[in-house]
């Protein structure tokens, strides 16, 4: 039976945003000690737990990632990713209220500040997409969302 147009294009989204953040993570483990260090400039919390956060972060990302793309523990994923990127953007916004100047580290070491503002609609924008994920997964009639 021939897949219909709305599954393959749940199907293109799941792999889009699922490999979003498996490359995200993997972008962040490439260079581990920077992104601890980065996490830590966000003065959010006290070492070690800055720290503990950073070695954390890269490997949650892909999991979550792996979760989308497969299917596997799909809602799961999408609840987990919902959540994390609602704490990235309270982070964002955070650091943008305190006047810090500085990069998030969401793709990697680099000397440019963040664009607080763009990255905030980038967030919502994926919170968006992933909702609508969690939405379309509670209409599939099978167990294994679409």
């Amino acid at each position: 039976m021939p897949k219909s147009p709305f599954t393959i294009t749940i199907l293109i989204l799941r792999i889009a945003l699922g490999g979003f953040f498996i490359w995200s993570g993997a972008i962040k483990l490439g260079d581990l000690d920077s992104f601890v260090d980065t996490v830590g400039n966000f003065q959010i919390v006290d070492r070690p737990w800055d720290a503990y956060f950073g070695y954390f972060v890269p490997w949650f990302e892909i999991v979550i990632g792996f979760a989308i793309v497969t299917g596997l523990a799909l809602r799961a994923g999408l609840i987990s990713l919902i959540a994390m990127l609602l704490g990235f953007s309270a982070a964002i916004a955070w650091v943008w209220s305190e006047g810090l100047n500085i990069n998030c580290g969401c793709f990697g070491k680099s000397d440019e500040p963040t664009n607080y503002g763009l990255s905030l609609i980038r967030n919502a924008l994926l919170i968006c997409t992933a909702a609508g994920l969690f939405w379309t997964s509670l209409l599939s009639p099978s167990k294994k969302a679409a």
